[in-house]
């Protein structure tokens, strides 16, 4: 009875509430109910997109894995055109030697000789043949001394190309400031090769030469003439055979005696002083024979 009374009397008061609340609810229940239906429909999407993105990417890595490809087989083939480049320059620097070669030196590699071997005191060739190769004024003391020009003290007058002696006959060569007076191909094809061939099994090679690194450093730090400079680099060039056309560094000194077939190459002394000039020695064996 009285919940009955109770409704009747609030009844006329929250029956406008309420309406009310439903006018603002039921629009926000539509939106809420077209939001659903929008999200729904997204959803229905999402799979598609998502399977567009991951076919993009997938494309984008071939892609980038297609560049990369091509990137390294640009990379090979200008590695492989460099190397051929390189090995036609060879090729042609290797010619152009030979052709100079045999230009300069004629078909037995050597220039032109004029001197005529000649034994001056054959008593001197008894025993190990020691030779001291283009000795001038300054014959060595238990040598055969060579030079080119007959002078006192000289034993053999020959040039130091063609020596009146047969292969594997000489226990030792020696040469001091005469390396440098011969071009490097006649050198080191021609000249060296020859005296190699003329050493015993064992037999030793020892030069004295001009200290080309030692001068530059000396004459860059002031200590070394330019004059002086000058003319241990070029000669004196009062006659023929006094013209220098060649330069040693400690280096390429070794290396030039190994590659001719020498062995246990090693410097005696570098920076020494005589003269004008500063200069070092070497001593180089050629092979024993094998027993």
């Amino acid at each position: 009875m009285l919940k009955r009374l109770a409704k009747a009397i609030l009844r006329p008061f929250v029956r406008p509430f309420l309406q009310r609340i439903h006018a603002r609810v039921d629009p926000l229940r539509d939106n809420v109910e077209r939001i659903d239906r929008d999200v729904a429909g997204l959803k229905s999407y999402v799979p598609l997109i998502l399977n567009a993105i991951s076919a993009q990417n997938a494309a984008h890595r071939e892609s980038a894995r297609g560049q990369e490809h091509l990137h390294a087989r640009i990379n090979e083939l200008a590695q492989v055109v460099s190397a051929r480049i390189d090995q036609v320059e060879q090729r042609a620097e290797f010619i152009r030697r030979e052709a100079m070669f045999e230009l300069r030196y004629g078909g037995r590699g050597t220039a032109a000789r004029s001197v005529e071997p000649r034994v001056v005191n054959p008593e001197k060739l008894h025993g190990e043949v020691r030779l001291n190769l283009g000795c001038g004024h300054i014959p060595a003391e238990g040598y055969v001394n060579v030079d080119n020009r007959e002078l006192p003290g000289v034993d053999v007058i020959a040039d130091v190309h063609e020596l009146p002696f047969e292969p594997e006959q000489v226990g030792e060569i020696r040469s001091a400031h005469l390396l440098e007076h011969f071009p490097l191909e006649e050198l080191t094809r021609a000249l060296l090769p020859y005296w190699f061939s003329l050493l015993r099994p064992g037999g030793r090679f020892v030069a004295v030469v001009p200290d080309a690194e030692t001068m530059a450093r000396e004459f860059a730090a002031g200590r070394y003439s330019f004059d002086d400079f000058r003319l241990v680099t070029y000669g004196e060039q009062e006659y023929e055979g006094d013209f220098h056309f060649n330069m040693f560094s400690h280096e390429s000194l070794l290396r030039m005696l190994h590659d001719v077939g020498f062995t246990d190459v090693r410097m005696l002394e570098t920076g020494r002083r005589n003269g004008a000039a500063y200069e070092m020695e070497v001593v180089a064996c050629k092979p024993a024979a094998q027993g």
